[in-house]
């Protein structure tokens, strides 16, 4: 009897574990934790988009460099945009963070070819 209890609780147990972070994924069942922050990628969003704008206002920037700063900018201000509404849907920061993190390559690298 006791050892029925024993092996009962392991599965118990052990379903647990495999089914939670199954659901966890699922949406509308349940949410993983997540460390995005609205604000925080919104402070990001929008120092990216100083840099856009400081960058455009280089005298020193090449022709081919300008015509990429200004590529990047409606993409920075979209974000940006998105970012600032008072309510923005928490299934949306993955992608905005995303998005975010993709502009921020671009404009690194624009930058290391600046210098």
């Amino acid at each position: 009897m006791t050892r029925r209890i024993v092996v009962l609780t392991c599965v118990v147990a052990l379903c647990a574990l495999v089914v939670a972070p199954a659901l966890a994924q699922i949406p509308g069942i349940g949410s993983l934790p997540t460390s995005l922050d609205k604000g925080q990628l919104l402070q990001q969003a929008q120092k990216l988009l100083s840099q856009l704008t400081a960058m455009k206002q280089d005298p020193n920037l090449s022709a081919a460099d300008k015509s990429k700063v200004d590529s990047l900018m409606p993409k920075a201000t979209s974000l940006n945009d998105e970012l600032s509404k008072p309510t923005v849907e928490t299934s949306k920061l993955p992608q905005l963070a995303s998005q975010l993190g993709d502009l921020e390559k671009e404009v690194g690298s624009l930058k290391g070819m600046m210098k």
